[in-house]
């Protein structure tokens, strides 16, 4: 697992689910919403001051990049923004999957 990869911890100030790590663009530690934003949703995100990251998938989890003008072009990417504390949400336990997994087929045949 790459210093890259986020993982899911619970925010220490108010207890919500949050992804953890460090940003490839500027190398900082980063803490990021599990929600994942719209195009209107990251604009009003962007005009309160929060940043937004944008993801792309690792191996073993992804990696998060700053979002700037010249990445508002990406066609359907997955953003989230940087975790602000809100109040506690219940029975959350598991990250959502923003990348779909691969279909496997199991067969008890083999193919010859």
């Amino acid at each position: 697992m790459s210093e890259l990869d986020f993982k899911p911890i619970n925010c220490r100030k108010c207890g919500n689910l949050v992804w953890s790590g460090v940003s490839a663009t500027s190398r900082c530690d980063v803490k990021l919403d599990t929600d994942r934003l719209n195009i209107v949703q990251e604009i009003e995100k962007l005009s309160t001051g929060i940043g937004t990251y944008q993801i792309h998938r690792t191996s073993q989890s992804f990696e998060a990049t700053r979002r700037t003008t010249t990445r508002m072009g990406a066609k359907e990417p997955i953003v989230l923004a940087t975790h602000t504390c809100r109040s506690m949400t219940i029975f959350v336990s598991e990250p959502p999957e923003y990348f779909p997994r691969p279909q496997t087929t199991t067969t008890s045949e083999v193919p010859f």
